[in-house]
């Protein structure tokens, strides 16, 4: 057998909340840059240090703001799919290492399928849960517990998932017909 590598990058559509943080995070920087400015005339010498922090502000805002692009990225190499959060393209954090044949359910995404379902961590590593490749899968993992992972998933990378999922599950999933 060969070695599988495969990966795949997909980022985070913004959401109304994600849109409403970021107008807030700038209307409070622009506010807190002008009562600076304004702050400064009355420092006198020491209004350099008002400046200066008028400018820590929007920098700190710029930094805030860029926090919330988010792309996440998944590596399925020989069976191991590994989940990475990519913030503003420049700073990755490994979410989880996870084996395939470890997967207990693996699916496309319906919300409604898991709604009443208890998990221990609820993990949504996607573009939106409404999209229409989002699939997901659930195991048990030694540090995050009972876990739902909600991902996206283009054709090459179901077809990598497909050698490394316990047997039954592959079957279930690729093979059965719809109205079985």
């Amino acid at each position: 057998m060969s070695d599988t590598y495969l990966e795949y990058l997909v980022a985070k559509r913004s959401t109304g909340r994600d849109i409403a943080l970021k107008l807030l995070i700038g209307v409070a920087a622009v506010v807190l840059s002008v009562v600076l400015v304004m702050v400064s005339f009355l420092l006198g010498p020491f209004s350099m240090i008002a400046l200066l922090a008028a400018a820590g502000v929007i920098y700190g805002a710029y930094r805030l703001i860029g926090m919330l692009n988010l792309e996440y990225e998944y590596v399925l190499t020989n069976g191991d799919l590994d989940v990475d959060k990519v913030i503003n393209r420049n700073s990755r954090k490994r979410l989880l290492t996870v084996k395939c044949a470890t997967f207990e359910t693996f699916g496309k995404f319906k919300e409604v399928d898991h709604s009443g379902k208890t998990y221990e961590t609820r993990m949504f590593a996607c573009s939106s849960p409404a999209d229409p490749d989002v699939w997901y899968a659930t195991f048990r993992h030694q540090k995050l517990g009972h876990t739902l992972l909600v991902f996206n998933a283009n054709e090459k990378m179901l077809e990598g998932f497909k050698a490394f999922l316990p047997k039954q599950l592959a079957f279930e999933v690729f093979h059965r017909t719809p109205n079985a």
